[in-house]
């Protein structure tokens, strides 16, 4: 009897080890879930480079150059650029009549200049939103560059010297431009 007890007992110690781990551990489980969020903004920025019309005597012809504007708008947006009058408009605030003022010169020591759209040169480039700026009802989401064409007029005689402007290119975007 002594062996059917050790027998039996062997037998059912052997057998625990064998039964399922689901069926040897009572637990319970639960899950719960995480909300997980973005909020993507309407946003832009801007990259300019300088504006070099070069090196000239008498303006006896025009003078052109170009420069770029890269700028990188959340996928979708809309925008604008804008192009300010500049340092040194004959009229306050007038993109019309942009100048380059002579550095140490007098106050009429000026080039006249004008900034464009376009390589034809027919459309100025302004700052005003719906009407004489760049504007795009979606932005790609890349870089995207736009050209600056800009000319000095022939027939235009100024002391030698160096001639610059400031001009202040400013981008709206958002929802509210489409």
């Amino acid at each position: 009897m002594k062996r059917s007890r050790i027998a039996a007992a062997a037998l059912a110690s052997t057998a625990l080890f064998f039964v399922s781990p689901a069926l040897a551990v009572d637990t319970g489980t639960d899950t719960g879930d995480i909300a997980v969020s973005l909020t993507i903004d309407d946003e832009c920025v801007l990259l300019t480079a300088p504006l070099d019309f070069g090196d000239t005597g008498v303006v006896d012809a025009d003078v052109t150059a170009t420069a770029d504007i890269v700028i990188e708008c959340t996928r979708d947006s809309a925008y604008e650029i804008a192009l300010d009058a500049g340092d040194h408009p004959s009229v306050a605030g007038d993109v019309d009549t942009r100048n380059l003022l002579m550095t140490g010169g007098n106050a009429d020591d000026i080039v006249h200049y004008q900034l464009y759209t376009d390589g034809a040169f027919s459309d100025v480039w302004g700052h005003t939103i719906g009407g004489d700026t760049v504007a795009r009802a979606s932005a790609t989401g890349a870089n995207e560059t736009h050209t600056i064409h800009a000319k000095i007029p022939a027939h235009q005689n100024a002391p030698a010297g160096d001639y610059t402007d400031t001009i202040t290119a400013t981008i709206w975007y958002g929802e509210d431009l489409d």
